[in-house]
């Protein structure tokens, strides 16, 4: 009997190890996997600081160099609440007329934003006016990503979440390529450097340059320039936001103020930077049928809008690149695939149209650092 008692005090001991065993194996992973997250949370901290700083003393230059006379402290303190602002989006549970509703809210808080630029810095330039906003609008954007990131980390941390510490874990690695590479577009934007998002307006200013014939850049609507040029006995309007400042421009009023103007279009041509694969080579150039335009959508759904009344063919011109790539400063690979996307367009215009057609041509995106 006491045999028999003695083996069931081992197994109950065993089981009781096994337990302590794999209690102490999840405590530990959790510890380890924290850890990790505070690693990655330091790295994020720092970078959103450092994108604080660089606005903040971007404004104190600017209102240096201009001769504003402003209170320091009292800059800092308001360019700190800016960079905390947010855009609330409209009511969705009714979508009819979401868009018009959404560039609205849109509008008006850029509208807004350079008013409080003005207000702070009144003697900036424009081409300082949208640094600075771009500057406030990279800062708000690596704050929200690590305030995202450390709320995750504390619900996580504080009730030993293995299955949301373990999906943080697993997507910060990528997080932190993008947090890199929106460190590198700070410097771009600080200094209206072009970044890989830069490549349409670049194709488009570089196809203007090398035209047969070629208009002064005329402000068609609001930071968006139009270009009129010939090529082989075509007309192409090349369109763009305006540079060397940071903008996109606002491409739908363009396009919808074009056509009232010049009457009956033969096709649109855009070009923009797209999503690489991760076995793709970056500057990778292919060709698509439809409008290729990133953001919120609100100028893709107006744009789609006005080609399906016009009935206008559309077709797309894409440079691939990393999501990091579109937010560093342009590499040389993507330049290479710039003047490769600018040898498309000519193809595109000359076996798709015939002589006397009018052509519209978009270069999409950030056209900081291009000019004009």
């Amino acid at each position: 009997m006491s045999s028999g008692a003695d083996m069931f005090q081992e197994w109950i001991a065993w089981i009781v190890i096994l337990m302590l065993f794999a209690y102490l194996s999840r405590e530990l992973e959790i510890w380890k996997i924290i850890k990790e997250i505070e690693m990655y949370l330091g790295i994020l901290k720092k970078v959103s600081d450092k994108a604080t700083l660089t606005a903040v003393n971007a404004f104190k230059e600017v209102a240096a160099k201009s001769g504003s006379s402003v209170d320091l402290k009292a800059l800092e303190d308001r360019v700190k609440e800016l960079i905390e602002s947010v855009i609330i989006e409209p009511e969705s549970r009714d979508p009819y007329g979401i868009v018009d509703k959404l560039k609205h809210i849109v509008l008006v808080a850029d509208e807004n934003m350079t008013s409080e630029v003005l207000r702070l810095v009144p003697k900036a330039s424009v081409i300082d006016v949208e640094r600075l906003k771009s500057l406030v609008s990279a800062a708000h954007t690596l704050m929200y990503i690590y305030k995202y990131i450390d709320h995750f980390y504390r619900l996580g941390k504080r009730f030993k979440s293995l299955w949301l510490l373990l999906q943080l874990q697993s997507l910060l690695p990528f997080i932190h390529e993008e947090i890199k590479a929106l460190e590198s577009g700070l410097k771009a934007l600080d200094n209206n450097i072009p970044i890989g998002d830069s490549v349409g307006p670049l194709v488009a200013a570089k196809f203007a340059l090398i035209a047969d014939t070629r208009s002064q850049p005329i402000e068609i609507a609001k930071e968006t320039l139009l270009i009129e040029t010939t090529y082989s006995g075509r007309r192409v309007l090349v369109v763009k936001a305006k540079g060397p400042m940071s903008s996109t421009g606002r491409l739908d009023d363009a396009i919808e103020n074009i056509i009232a103007k010049y009457g009956k279009i033969s096709l649109m041509i855009f070009v923009d930077a797209a999503t690489k694969f991760e076995g793709e080579k970056s500057g990778t150039v292919v060709e698509g049928i439809g409008v290729a335009i990133g953001g919120l959508g609100i100028e893709k759904f107006n744009i789609e809008k006005i080609a399906a009344r016009f009935n206008l063919p559309i077709y797309s011109i894409l440079i691939k690149m990393s999501s990091a790539e579109a937010l560093s400063v342009m590499t040389k690979e993507i330049l290479q695939g710039v003047k490769r996307a600018v040898d498309r367009v000519k193809n595109i215009v000359l076996e798709r149209c015939n002589a006397g057609s009018t052509i519209l041509l978009i270069g999409v995106g950030n056209t900081v650092g291009i000019l004009p």
